[in-house]
């Protein structure tokens, strides 16, 4: 009888202890953050995969050449095959940007199944206040993000 109750209270304990996804990415992100300098200067932070959801990355793609110019905004790049491709094909150079990050050594790669969609988060005082996906569950991320900011003339 004691063992059975022991058992159920233990179970109890382990799984109260069990992060949720979204803590788990909101933890991924803070740390990979605290290297780059220019987190404390921006508003939001936009990771790009380079492989992954390719409608939702494309959608991605088409904010960062619209937005590229807002200094708000820290644009990552990670697992990019080729940069000349995605230079062509946004008609930008990544060089011109100071806020454009290459991840070349995929530290942003989330460690959940979100890893093959854009995150966007919301910066605060240097950490991520809220973070959230373009995906299919979640098709209007990068349009509430154009509401949320200011494009600058």
């Amino acid at each position: 009888m004691n063992s059975k109750i022991i058992l159920i209270i233990g179970l109890i304990f382990l799984s109260s202890c069990h992060k949720s996804e979204m803590e788990i990415e909101s933890e991924f992100l803070n740390e990979a953050l605290k290297p780059i300098d220019a987190i404390d200067n921006v508003n939001w932070v936009v990771i790009l995969p380079g492989a992954g959801c390719q409608g939702c990355i494309q959608e991605g793609e088409f904010f960062m050449k619209e937005y590229v110019d807002n200094k708000n905004i820290l644009f990552i790049l990670t697992k990019i095959e080729s940069l000349k491709i995605l230079q062509n094909k946004l008609e930008i150079n990544i060089d011109d940007y100071p806020n454009i990050y290459v991840d070349s050594k995929e530290s942003f790669s989330v460690p959940t199944d979100n890893r093959i969609y854009p995150c966007i988060a919301k910066i605060k005082d240097g950490e991520v206040e809220m973070h959230g996906f373009q995906s299919p569950n979640e098709s209007q991320a990068f349009v509430k993000l154009k509401s949320e900011i200011v494009k600058p003339m």
